[in-house]
């Protein structure tokens, strides 16, 4: 497969700026840019945390899953997808079988947690802990999983977006 069919995947915890580098990605490659969580808030007709509210995670994980299988049948495009879509086995052979680039988004827990403690709309997946420890448990309950899919990690917290932007299309192009 060329790249000119070839998707490029984002896959990293929340707050590692996904959306971010996806949208100026799209832009520098002139593809179009998706995203896991949009697609299901627009199919859902609400916002994450009020789907996981009301139908819990299980339900949540169940919908990510489809809207991936579904979004993955797309050539030419970039996809930003949810942080936990790669707790799912299913989901990571998927993103692994999808000849597509595969690129992971680090960063400390320090800005994790000053980029997303603002916003009302993320859930919390342990409330009786700080925010800092709930981001420092989950992301090593799942930096196997994204390593283990990723073939080009970026720390988002010690390179410049637009670097990132410039390293992913450089890898993805040779």
């Amino acid at each position: 497969m060329s790249n000119n069919e070839r998707n490029i995947i984002l896959i990293g915890f929340r707050g590692t700026l996904k959306t971010t580098i996806s949208k100026l990605l799209g832009n520098k490659l002139k593809r179009s840019v998706y995203s896991t969580d949009k697609i299901i808030e627009e199919q859902e007709r609400k916002n994450i945390s009020s789907i996981v509210e009301k139908n819990g995670w299980e339900y949540f994980r169940d919908v990510e899953s489809k809207v991936l299988s579904e979004t993955l049948g797309k050539k030419n495009i970039i996809l930003d997808c949810g942080g936990g879509i790669i707790l799912r086995k299913e989901n990571c052979e998927l993103i692994q079988n999808s000849n597509s680039f595969i690129v992971l988004l680090e960063a400390n827990a320090s800005d994790i947690e000053r980029r997303i403690s603002q916003d009302m709309n993320r859930v919390r997946f342990n409330p009786d802990i700080s925010l800092h420890q709930e981001i420092e448990s989950e992301i090593q309950k799942r930096k196997s999983f994204y390593h283990s899919v990723a073939q080009a990690i970026f720390n988002t917290s010690t390179l410049k977006k637009t670097e990132i932007v410039e390293m992913i299309a450089r890898q993805f192009l040779q």
